[in-house]
């Protein structure tokens, strides 16, 4: 369906836990939300309820996301039952990787189509000083078996900190030369503490590239996807940017999210969100009516420009 700016909405994330294995220092560097309240998050069944209702509307992505989804014990059935409904045509995951290697195979069977992975550092140490305690090697298996398994594209985010992990642009970008990968670098955003009172730590994207000539610019297939592809000659993967800070995308926004206790979240920086559970005793159709009048009211933008403090940390929206 259309919102009331014109812009077609077919994406939902789904976040499936607020709780989390790492403790990633731009995200929940205390670990406060490591050990969330199980019973407040949306059951298997009801994950499948919101989500046929949202087909109703228009809805033909899902990403499963978190927290870090691979802590719920439950998620192969929540990624079955999602892939059980007919209009639903693509599902993938954002996640940090450290348990995919042993859960990948299973994932797959289940419909899950593809991966998108947390890769902040190349280096041991760097990698468990950002991540709280991260181990580099598990997230590094996790990815060869996706690709094994051709659970493709593998993307790879990369939310780049100005003195931290800047000095590794080019060694992540190397990852390209031969996988069939989708290295992303994402501009650190004001979202919890350190996003917030760390605006001098923000990379523009603008910056990486026109130090880098050999990047070619790709033309965009995809005007709502939120990343800028450039390639390389004789590279087998490509190299994205994200931009939310230097170059706004919200007239092609295309998605809106389900927090894992049930709130319908329309924009990532905005603070706006509605509760539906209360409507999942309504009948489908019905379900879906209140969806559609959800969806419509999608604001135009967000609000990362201004003064903004979120309600709530990343890990408790889902990326």
């Amino acid at each position: 369906m259309l919102d009331r700016y014109g812009r077609k909405i077919e994406y939902l994330r789904i976040s499936v836990t607020q709780n989390c294995n790492l403790k990633c220092v731009y995200c929940n560097p205390d670990g406060s939300l490591c050990q969330e309240n199980q019973e407040q998050n949306l059951s298997p069944g009801e994950i499948e309820s919101i989500t046929r209702a949202m087909t109703k509307v228009g809805i033909r992505k899902v990403r499963i996301t978190g927290g870090e989804p691979l802590v719920r014990r439950d998620i192969c059935e929540i990624i079955s039952r999602i892939s059980s409904i007919p209009k639903i045509e693509d599902i993938s995951m954002t996640t940090n990787g450290i348990n995919l290697l042993g859960m990948a195979e299973d994932l797959k069977k289940a419909g899950l189509q593809r991966l998108n992975i947390s890769l902040d550092s190349l280096k041991e140490d760097k990698f468990r000083q950002i991540t709280g305690g991260g181990d580099l090697k598990k997230t590094l298996d996790g990815i060869d078996r996706a690709l094994e398994l051709g659970m493709t594209p593998v993307k790879l985010n990369t939310v780049l900190i100005k003195g931290v992990n800047d000095d590794e642009i080019d060694d992540i970008i190397e990852l390209a030369r031969n996988r069939p990968i989708e290295v992303r670098f994402i501009e650190l955003m004001p979202m919890g503490c350190f996003g917030e009172k760390n605006a001098e730590k923000i990379i523009s994207n603008d910056v990486i590239i026109a130090a880098r000539p050999q990047l070619e610019f790709l033309k965009r297939n995809d005007k709502a996807a939120p990343a800028v592809y450039y390639g390389i000659a004789g590279f087998a993967g490509k190299i994205g940017f994200i931009s939310p800070m230097t170059h706004q995308f919200c007239s092609d926004c295309n998605r809106v999210r389900l927090t894992s206790d049930g709130r319908i979240r329309l924009c990532l920086g905005n603070n706006e969100e509605v509760d539906i559970r209360k409507a999942l005793d309504l009948k489908q159709q019905d379900m879906g009516e209140i969806m559609r009048q959800i969806v419509y009211n999608k604001p135009m933008g967000h609000h990362f420009k201004e003064p903004f403090s979120s309600s709530r940390r990343m890990q408790m929206i889902g990326g």
